[in-house]
């Protein structure tokens, strides 16, 4: 529970910090737009040509990988740019939404070299899932938490080291081992801070769904848009932060080193 509690509170400096840079929540809610209209451009595709889809043949599968490459690069894009403008807030600078876009679109080749790794990776795990049954979902699972595990930092590594993607996938990986270990918590936290945002957000629109009827659908997708983007860009200024105390062990502003020091312990070898 110690660890946990500690874990809650760097998240809540990492919304103190979030909070004198809010222009950084505009990067996700553009980053949902774009995935938005790509997601209607292709569903609207689909619906014209219902053959080839019914058929499911392998046809199908390069549009699919084309579409599962240009989401990953929209998600990863934003991201990296939320983590450059929070790196520059920390590096005593004044971060915009252009500046970080800037620093994300200087390093786009890796970004989306990178995005074609993560695609691949994500067709095959969702390849076992279907394909291989229960068994399947549990490998597809582990398999899945490895792999978030060790691309933990490598879009920092992307957007701030003049690395390339393979070098960074090795950088994230060594980061991880020689600092968090097996004791990192703060995945966790999110999800319940988020769990419990969403919670919410269900029973607000519960209760006034009896007083404004379907009205309280409004609210439901306002609340929904708001909370994803504030948890995306909250978790931006969060990994910006770890990644800098990672390697160069210098604490950002706003943070305590006590809880830095407590709730990221070196892994033992």
């Amino acid at each position: 529970m110690g660890r946990i509690a500690r874990s809650f509170q760097l998240v809540g400096q990492s919304y103190q910090v979030l909070m004198r840079d809010k222009e950084l929540m505009v990067l996700p809610l553009i980053s949902g737009a774009i995935m938005a209209v790509v997601t209607a451009v292709v569903v609207l595709g689909f619906s014209l040509d219902g053959a080839r889809v019914a058929a499911r043949g392998p046809a199908l599968y390069l549009p699919v990988f084309l579409i599962y490459v240009l989401m990953y690069s929209i998600g990863i894009f934003f991201q990296a740019a939320v983590i450059a403008g929070a790196t520059e807030r920390m590096r005593g600078g004044d971060p915009t939404v252009s500046s970080a876009l800037a620093a994300a679109r200087r390093r786009l080749g890796p970004i989306v070299m990178w995005a074609i790794v993560a695609a691949t990776v994500g067709m095959a795990l969702r390849a076992i899932q279907d394909r291989v049954g229960f068994v399947g979902r549990i490998v597809a699972g582990l398999a899945g938490a490895a792999w978030s595990l060790a691309t933990f930092f490598v879009v920092p590594v992307l957007v701030l080291e003049d690395k390339s993607m393979k070098d960074s996938f090795g950088q994230s990986v060594s980061v991880f081992k020689k600092t968090w270990g097996e004791t990192m918590t703060g995945g966790a936290s999110f999800g319940i801070a988020a769990f419990a945002a969403w919670a919410m957000l269900i029973a607000v629109t519960g209760l006034l769904a009896s007083v404004i009827g379907l009205a309280a659908i409004a609210v439901f997708v306002a609340g929904a848009i708001l909370l994803g983007i504030f948890f995306s860009a909250l978790q931006g200024v969060y990994v910006a932060s770890l990644y800098r105390y990672a390697t160069e062990g210098s604490v950002p502003p706003g943070f305590d080193r006590t809880l830095l020091d407590q709730a990221f312990v070196p892994k033992r070898s």
